[in-house]
């Protein structure tokens, strides 16, 4: 009878496994790593999409900027308030990897994890930062996807404890038996090694070779090989480091590093305090007792909760990031402004600063007859960004904005706008109601313009809000003349 239940209920195989982890309990998380990975920092409308997707997560937004802060990432002291201006300090692939690291921790640590589970996360955490510490001398994108490699190397045994169900409870109770070996017990109740999980996870969600690689001890792929040793430093160090284990990977790192041994320990304690320093950073604070290091765990910390309720709110409307945005955008306006960055910071300000829904940037098209939209910010259904493109023909909106350079309010306080200006065609596209709407000159020759509303949340627009637009458009403007 049992056996028949154990049939039913519980998968058995890699295969098997992988199609219930992958496909039924981690779509979300498989779309968002995937995608995450699929953005090429060379490419300017790949960090457009980058702070997009960081800005459409409240939380993620607040935990991004306080770590791109933080000592670990920015060398250089130059705090900033924003995702756009952080991508330009500390580089794509670092916040890339910091936007895969934290879905993947707050998707495996969302409910109430048990003990192994939090150890599994602990291990990987350590991981990422060995591995990316054992490719310090390597190109930035090297680290930081061996850091994203190693952080994936235990995904299976972590994806299992969280969404295993009665096979987990199974297992769990299994291995609590004076004597049980862990694989073996594994291996009897799913048919299958955590290894082989997280090999057929990496191959499903398409995690990349460093991965693979690493998985099956081959080298042939750059830090693939550091990637299995900072997992092995990780897992092996839970155990102490004065263990004959740790020293046998300590002499592994000193002939990788071209160290000797003392050097080496040093080496992977001083990465391992930086991870716990990290994990609170993170506002993990449930794996950073589980880290081991030399550091003294001390508390006074600010919470993660409350430090990102403050950014929800903010979102709403910060006078104070709106200053200090603009701030930056004037420090810019003295040497040669990367425009890309500016229009991103002025979109963010817009969004985040001014409290505004949407906000869009768009270009005229070849030989000016017509507007096509480029990036936006909180269009979260991209209905507005994908349906942005109109002619600029008589008598409609955009061929009156471009006959000057003056910001305009349409609706009620719009002025000289006239509601016949909006066709049909349009409002399918941006909807009913107010908007902010600014032509962008270079010395008298528009270019393209601004667009912006509070649609989604029907808040009404109000002339604070405006004013603060029309500043965010004066200061683009004085930028780009002086380029």
């Amino acid at each position: 009878m049992s056996a028949e239940i154990h049939k039913v209920d519980i998968p058995y195989g890699a295969k098997d496994w992988v199609h219930r982890l992958a496909r039924k309990e981690m779509p979300a998380l498989a779309h968002s790593v995937q995608h995450l990975k699929g953005l090429a920092g060379s490419h300017d409308a790949s960090v457009a999409e980058l702070v997009k997707v960081v800005l459409e997560d409240p939380n993620l937004t607040a935990r991004i900027i306080r770590i791109s802060n933080s000592a670990h990432y920015n060398k250089s002291g130059a705090r900033t308030n924003t995702i756009s201006r952080a991508i330009s300090l500390i580089g794509f692939e670092s916040i890339r990897s910091l936007c895969i690291s934290s879905k993947v921790i707050d998707a495996l640590l969302r409910d109430a994890p048990n003990d192994r589970l939090l150890q599994v996360v602990a291990q990987s955490f350590h991981s990422a930062m060995q591995a990316k510490s054992l490719l310090s001398s390597k190109k930035s994108a090297v680290q930081e996807e061996a850091f994203i490699a190693a952080l994936m190397y235990q995904i299976g045994e972590a994806s299992f404890w969280c969404y295993g169900g009665d096979a987990a409870t199974i297992v769990d109770a299994k291995l609590r038996i004076p004597g049980a070996v862990k694989n073996d017990v594994v291996e009897e109740v799913i048919g299958a090694k955590f290894r082989h999980l997280t090999y057929g996870l990496a191959k499903a969600w398409r995690l990349g070779d460093m991965l693979v690689c690493g998985l099956k001890n081959e080298d042939q792929v750059l830090g693939a090989v550091e990637v299995r040793l900072g997992h092995e430093i990780s897992v092996a160090s839970s155990e102490g480091w004065d263990t004959p284990r740790v020293a046998r990977l300590v002499k592994k790192v000193a002939k990788l590093q071209g160290l000797n041994e003392e050097e080496a320990l040093s080496q992977v304690i001083t990465c391992a305090d930086k991870t716990v320093s990290m994990a609170r950073e993170w506002g993990a604070e449930q794996i950073e007792s589980l880290i081991p290091s030399s550091v003294n765990l001390a508390s006074g910390v600010v919470g993660v909760g409350e430090l990102e309720q403050s950014v929800i709110e903010d979102i709403v409307e910060d006078q104070a990031l709106q200053l200090s945005i603009l701030r930056e955008l004037a420090a810019m306006a003295n040497g040669k402004a990367d425009l890309n960055l500016v229009f991103n910071m002025v979109l963010e300000g817009m969004h985040r600063g001014v409290g505004l829904d949407r906000a869009l940037l768009a270009f005229k098209t070849k030989g000016n007859k017509g507007v096509l939209g480029k990036y936006v910010l909180g269009d979260q259904s991209n209905r507005m960004g994908k349906r942005f493109n109109f002619p600029i023909k008589n008598g409609n909106v955009f061929e009156f904005i471009f006959e000057g350079s003056t910001p305009y309010w349409f609706g009620e306080k719009g002025g000289l706008l006239k509601k016949s200006m909006v066709s049909a065609e349009i409002k399918a596209a941006i909807g009913d109601g107010d908007f902010f709407i600014a032509p962008i000159s270079v010395r008298g020759r528009s270019i393209g313009l601004f667009y912006a509303d509070c649609r989604v949340s029907e808040r009404p627009l109000n002339s604070e809000q405006f004013a603060a637009f029309c500043h965010f458009v004066q200061q683009t403007n004085l930028i780009l003349s002086m380029q």
